[in-house]
C-alpha cells in the first residue's frame, strides 16, 4: 500500500459522513465564473489547482435552472477550511431566498450546542477526526464559521433515527464503507503519483508541517469526488444517496411554497449525485463558479 493510499481512503470515508457533524471576511477575490454554457458532462464540483501565483482547493457553486424557471445553486461544502472561504460563502447565502443546509439531526433552532451527530455517541469519532485535521492543518471549521442561524437556512437532512434506520435497512457499516472506498480506489486513473515515504518524514520534520501537509491532502480530496461515486454504485449509501434525496425532497417542499432561488448547501461529495438527480428533472446547467476553501501560496 502506498504511503498516502490510507490518508485517501480516510479522507473519502470521512468526507461521505463528515455532514453529520460539520463543524467561518470575504474571500479576497470574488469566485470568478467560467465563461459560456457548460457541457452535459458530469461536473467536477471540487479541484485542486496550481498556478503561477501558488495552489489552492477550491469548491464550486453551480446554477440549475428548472423548466419552471426555478435557480437552484448546488454550493459545494469543504468541512475544514480557511476562514476567508467560510466568509465568502456567508455572504452568497444572503443572496438566497432559502438555502438548504446537512447536518444529521435536529435542525439549529432547536439545538443547544452544535456537536457532531447533534451529540450521538456512535458519531463523536468523526468529529475528532476533523478536529484533529483542522488543528494539524491550522484550518477553521465549518460549524463555527457558517451563520447556521440565518433566517433563510432551512434544515434538510435526516434525523439521527432516520439516518440510523436507513444504515440498517441497508446493512451500512464503517468497514463497509471502507470496503467501498478500497474498491472504488482500485478503479481510479490518478493524474499525481503518491509521495514517497522519505517525502511524508521531510515534510513532518519541518517546524510548522501544516502548509505542505495541506498540499498533500489537498491533492486527495481531488480524487475525493470519483472515489466518493464509485462508493455510491451498487445500490448507493444512506450518507449520501438516501440524504440526497431527503434534501432535495425539502427542496421540492420550498419550491412549492413560492421559492424561486435556493441553494443547496452540502458537502461536495454529495454533488455529483445530487446533479444527476437534478438533470433527472429536467433542470439545466446554466454555470459555474469557483471559490478558494484553501489558499496555497508559494513562499517568497
Amino acid at each position: 500500500m502506498k504511503t498516502l493510499r490510507f490518508l485517501s481512503l480516510l479522507v473519502a470515508v470521512t468526507a461521505a459522513v463528515s455532514a453529520l457533524s460539520a463543524e467561518t471576511k470575504p474571500a479576497s477575490a470574488s469566485p470568478a465564473p467560467l465563461s459560456g454554457l457548460v457541457e452535459k458532462e458530469a461536473t467536477d464540483f471540487l479541484r485542486f489547482v496550481e498556478n503561477d501565483e501558488g495552489e489552492s482547493l477550491q469548491t464550486a457553486i453551480v446554477t440549475y435552472v428548472s423548466p419552471a424557471g426555478v435557480k437552484v445553486d448546488l454550493v459545494g461544502a469543504v468541512h475544514i477550511a480557511d476562514k476567508a472561504y467560510f466568509d465568502a460563502l456567508n455572504a452568497q447565502f444572503k443572496t438566497y431566498e432559502a438555502v438548504l443546509y446537512e447536518l444529521v439531526g435536529r435542525p439549529i433552532e432547536l439545538r443547544e450546542d452544535l456537536k457532531p451527530g447533534d451529540g450521538s455517541e456512535k458519531l463523536q469519532w468523526l468529529g475528532q477526526v476533523q478536529e484533529t485535521l483542522r488543528k494539524t492543518l491550522k484550518l477553521e471549521s465549518q460549524l463555527r464559521g457558517i451563520d447556521y442561524k440565518a433566517k433563510n437556512f432551512v434544515h434538510a437532512d435526516m434525523s439521527v433515527e432516520g439516518f440510523f434506520e436507513s444504515q440498517e435497512q441497508k446493512k451500512e457499516t464503517f468497514i463497509s464503507l471502507w470496503l467501498k472506498a478500497i474498491q472504488a480506489q482500485a478503479s481510479l486513473d490518478r493524474n499525481r503519483p503518491q509521495p514517497s515515504m522519505v517525502e511524508l518524514l521531510m515534510i513532518m520534520r519541518q517546524e510548522d508541517p501544516s502548509m505542505d501537509l495541506k498540499r498533500l491532502v489537498g491533492q486527495e480530496f481531488d480524487s475525493m469526488e470519483k472515489l466518493i461515486m464509485g462508493m455510491e454504485s451498487n445500490g448507493g449509501t444512506s450518507i449520501i444517496g438516501e440524504r440526497n434525496r431527503f434534501a432535495l425532497e425539502v427542496l421540492d417542499k420550498e419550491i412549492k411554497a413560492g421559492k424561486k432561488r435556493l441553494a443547496i448547501f452540502y458537502g461536495a461529495a454529495h454533488l455529483p449525485d445530487m446533479e444527476k438527480r437534478l438533470l433527472a428533472q429536467d433542470y439545466k446547467l446554466q454555470k459555474i463558479e469557483w471559490v478558494k476553501a484553501w489558499d496555497l501560496p508559494w513562499e517568497e
